[in-house]
C-alpha cells in the first residue's frame, strides 16, 4: 500500500513539472531573436540632372497636304477604284458614280448643241439678207448675239461633262487633282451620296507632306515647346535619327490617359517616314532641384512612391514624388527626400521584412 501511494506520488510530481516547463519558458529560450539582414544604405545625389523624354508617335500627312473628294452629283457609288494606301498620279479615276443628273446634262448639252446649229445656220442666212438689204443691221446683230449665247451655253455644258468625267450618258468618274496616296475612304458600293463638302467620299494625302503626331504624359510635356528640337527615331538600328522641331502643342488633354498631342514636323522629306507608320520620338530636358537615387531603391506600394531611411535601429518608409523614371536608366529622379538624408539601396528587401 505504501509502495503504491509512494508511486502515485511521483507520477503526480513529474506530471507537475512538466506542465510548469510549457508554461514558464527557460531564460535561454527568451533572448533568441532573428538576425536582421545587413542593409546598404546610399546617399542620394541632388541638384540639375539632364534626361531624355520619351513618347510614341505616328506619320500622319500634313492638314495643308490633304485634299477631300466629294461628289459634285447626286448618284450611287458605281464602283471604287482605289484602295488606301494605294499611290496615286494625278488625274488617276478614284470613283465612279451613277446618277440621273448626268443623264439631264447630256439631255441639256444635246439640246444646246442642237441649238448652237440652229443659231450658226439662222445667222448664215441672215448675212445674206443683210447683204441683199432685206433685214436690217441690228436684226443681224440680234441674230449674232443668239449664236454667241447658244455656243457658250453648249460649251459650258460641254466643259461641265468633261469635268465630270462621264463615262456614258448615266455615270461619271471622279480623278484624283494631285499625287500622292489614298488616306481615307469615307464610302462604299451602292451607297447614295449627294454634293455635300462636309461629306468628303475620300481624302488624298500628299506623302511629301507628313506631320509626326506624338502623344506626350502631361508631366513630360514640360519639355516641349514650339520650335523646340526633337529626334525622330524609327524602328530600325540601321537608320540614324531624323531630326524635327515642334510646330504645335494641343490644347485638348486627354483625361482618361493624362496625355497631350504634339505635332513635329521632320526637318526634311526622308522615305522612311511613311503615312500610318509608328516611331518614337526623344527630347533632352534639364531637371532642377531634384534627388538622383537607383531605381531600387525605390518601391510603389498602394499607389504611392517610397523609399527607406533609417531611424535608430528601424527603417521608416518616406513618401517621395518620382519626377523621372527613363527606362533604358538605372536610376530614378525623385523629390521629398530631406538634405543629407540616407537611404537603403534595396527597397524590396526591407518590404519582405
Amino acid at each position: 500500500m505504501r509502495f503504491s501511494f509512494f508511486t502515485l506520488t511521483c507520477t503526480v510530481g513529474l506530471l507537475l513539472f512538466t506542465g510548469c516547463d510549457k508554461v514558464h519558458p527557460s531564460d535561454s529560450q527568451k533572448i533568441v531573436e532573428p538576425v536582421a539582414p545587413s542593409i546598404t544604405m546610399v546617399s542620394p545625389q541632388f541638384g540639375n540632372f539632364s534626361t531624355q523624354i520619351l513618347a510614341t508617335a505616328s506619320i500622319q500627312p500634313s492638314p495643308d497636304g490633304i485634299v477631300s473628294i466629294t461628289a459634285p452629283v447626286t448618284g450611287t457609288v458605281n464602283k471604287i477604284h482605289v484602295a488606301i494606301g494605294n499611290k496615286i498620279s494625278t488625274n488617276s479615276p478614284l470613283i465612279t458614280i451613277r446618277s440621273s443628273d448626268v443623264s439631264d446634262i447630256h439631255s441639256d448639252q444635246l439640246s444646246a448643241k442642237a441649238a448652237y446649229t440652229q443659231a450658226k445656220h439662222s445667222y448664215a442666212m441672215n448675212q445674206e439678207l443683210f447683204k441683199l438689204g432685206a433685214i436690217t443691221a441690228n436684226d443681224l446683230a440680234l441674230s449674232l448675239s443668239n449664236l454667241q449665247q447658244a455656243e457658250a451655253i453648249e460649251n459650258g455644258l460641254s466643259q461641265k461633262l468633261n469635268y465630270y468625267s462621264a463615262s456614258s450618258e448615266q455615270t461619271l468618274a471622279l480623278h484624283s487633282p494631285i499625287t500622292g496616296v489614298v488616306y481615307e475612304i469615307g464610302t462604299h458600293l451602292g451607297e447614295k451620296v449627294s454634293n455635300d463638302a462636309t461629306q468628303p467620299l475620300m481624302r488624298i494625302a500628299n506623302i511629301h507632306k507628313k506631320v509626326v503626331v506624338a502623344t506626350v504624359y502631361e508631366k513630360d510635356l514640360s519639355a516641349f515647346y514650339v520650335g523646340k528640337k526633337v529626334d525622330i527615331k524609327v524602328d530600325n538600328d540601321e537608320v540614324a535619327p531624323i531630326k524635327g522641331v515642334v510646330t504645335y502643342i494641343s490644347d485638348v488633354l486627354d483625361t482618361e490617359n493624362k496625355t497631350n498631342k504634339v505635332y513635329i514636323r521632320p526637318s526634311s522629306d526622308v522615305p522612311q517616314l511613311r503615312i500610318n507608320m509608328f516611331v518614337n520620338i526623344s527630347v533632352s530636358t534639364d531637371i532642377k532641384d531634384v534627388f538622383r537615387i537607383p531605381k531600387k531603391s525605390l518601391l510603389f506600394k498602394e499607389g504611392k512612391f517610397i523609399v527607406f531611411i533609417k531611424n535608430k535601429n528601424q527603417f521608416v518608409p518616406l513618401n517621395v514624388k518620382l519626377i523621372r523614371d527613363d527606362p533604358k536608366d538605372d536610376f530614378s529622379l525623385v523629390k521629398g527626400i530631406p538634405l543629407n538624408t540616407q537611404i537603403a539601396l534595396e527597397a524590396i528587401a526591407l518590404e519582405k521584412e
